[in-house]
């Protein structure tokens, strides 16, 4: 049976689920205030990476010149690198929409509003038009937090948004939040010549990661001249003709521009209480099959954390999968996380923490970078990959930190989503020189059977 589908929002979760739709036969509309691709492609995942990308060249750079193997002088061009920027969005952008075309899916213009459960208003520009289908889907994302500061408001700081068009590199930023974004951003404009300062409420930076991935990128951090404090929370800012001045906890710091990483809040679509969607904390509530109410689905960030584009897509494919019958196939529990600071970082399953709270007898094993052939190629010799297991060998956790450290986490992913064990990694052979022996000696080392340890 034919069903026609309503999409409120083109992200990472929306515009998944409406090619999923279009696959499985659905007649589809994609409603989007803004461009298609969400904050992930447009102020967030993909041009964070592109900046990403040349803060490591510039890295390495520094190393081949502190080593003398280059030899001259190192120089950018940053507002060549925000075009470059640029132009990646523009194409990623221009992407999502030939496949909406492919796929045959209506991609309307404007803000949708929830008017009945098969109706949703769109206005644009003055004009407004009824979008009508059998289920509909919520896909209305999130926003920067903003904190109730004196100051905070009408201060000109930054958020994700206005540090991605910046046309020049901060003198000095200070970053208020040491969670992932704030660490990305750190690396990012430290490399690139900025005087950077974290502050973090909580009493270390990346709340909720794996202890020992904290210390590595917070030494890794430092390291680049980064200046961390934690534990602190400010208390009002102030402008001056020098640029901000922040009070916190009784210290004084000053930076030509701050940064808001405070964490993002979900934006749910206007009319949702009054179709007795519930809201909690703003974010929509759903149950396991990604329901809020009959013939209405929400997915990714306005459903709340995690805020990732990948959870966004897998929810919306899952959400368009129940819709269809097949029904919600989510694994809450092994949800990866990719971040790209001063060390690459991928993390899937559980912390070492978490393991031992759950399953009290767990074996971790552990494996430096130090030690494997490819990284010393690469004159990427900081960091380390973590396995952590339970009885028979199985494998709940994964932790990376280092080079190449996210794209291993399709392996590690696949691990523990499907329960391996570390006699499958025995039997497994992992190609030489690569950084993916890494992941397999620090399986073996649970048992106290690396090689090369």
């Amino acid at each position: 049976m034919s069903r026609s589908i309503i999409i409120i929002g083109g992200g990472p979760a929306g515009y998944v689920a409406a090619i999923r739709a279009a696959q499985l036969g659905g007649k589809v509309t994609l409603v989007e205030a803004e461009e298609l691709g969400g904050v992930c492609m447009n102020r967030g995942c993909i041009p964070t990476k592109t900046y990403y990308h040349y803060a490591e060249i510039l890295h390495d750079l520094k190393k081949c010149f502190k080593d003398k193997i280059f030899a001259g002088e190192i120089s950018h061009d940053w507002l060549r690198i925000v075009r470059k920027k640029d132009m990646i969005v523009k194409r990623s952008v221009m992407g999502i929409g030939y496949l909406m075309k492919k796929n045959e899916i209506r991609v309307v213009k404007g803000r949708g509003k929830l008017v009945e459960p098969g109706a949703v208003e769109v206005s644009a520009g003055g004009s407004v038009e009824i979008v009508k289908g059998d289920f509909i889907l919520i896909a209305t994302g999130s926003k920067p937090r903003e904190l109730p500061i004196a100051g905070w408001e009408g201060s000109g700081i930054w958020s994700s948004t206005e540090a991605l068009s910046s046309q020049k590199i901060p003198e000095s930023l200070l970053i208020v939040g040491g969670g992932v974004i704030g660490c990305e951003f750190a690396h990012i404009f430290s490399t690139f010549g900025s005087k950077v300062t974290i502050i973090e409420l909580m009493e270390t930076i990346l709340p909720g990661v794996d202890p020992d991935i904290v210390e590595a990128v917070t030494r890794a951090l430092a390291a680049e001249g980064v200046s961390i404090r934690t534990g602190v929370g400010i208390d009002r800012i102030e402008r001056t003709a020098e640029g901000i001045v922040a009070h916190a906890g009784g210290e004084v710091f000053q930076a030509k521009e701050i940064l808001s990483a405070v964490g993002r809040d979900p934006t749910p679509p206007e009319g949702a209480e009054k179709l007795g969607i519930m809201l909690e904390r703003g974010a929509v509530v759903i149950d396991d099959t990604l329901r809020a109410s009959e013939n209405i689905w929400a997915a990714g960030d306005v459903c709340g954390a995690p805020f990732l584009a990948h959870w966004a897509s897998a929810m919306g494919e899952a959400a368009i999968e129940d819709m269809f019958g097949i029904g919600a196939r989510l694994n809450r529990e092994a949800i990866p996380g990719a971040f790209f600071t001063a060390l690459e970082v991928g993390t899937v399953g559980l912390t070492e923490p978490e393991a031992r709270d759950k399953y009290g007898d767990i074996s971790v094993g552990m494996f430096p970078y130090m030690a494997s052939g490819r990284a010393r190629t690469a004159s990427a010799t900081d960091g380390f990959a973590k396995v952590i297991t339970i009885g028979g060998g199985r494998i709940v956790g994964i932790h990376i930190a280092g080079r190449e450290g996210s794209e291993m986490l399709a392996a590690a992913g696949f691990a523990v989503v499907h329960g391996r064990t570390i006699d499958d990694w025995k039997k497994t052979i992992v190609a030489h020189p690569t950084f993916g022996e890494i992941l397999r000696e620090a399986a073996l080392d649970t048992v106290g059977e690396a090689l090369h340890k």
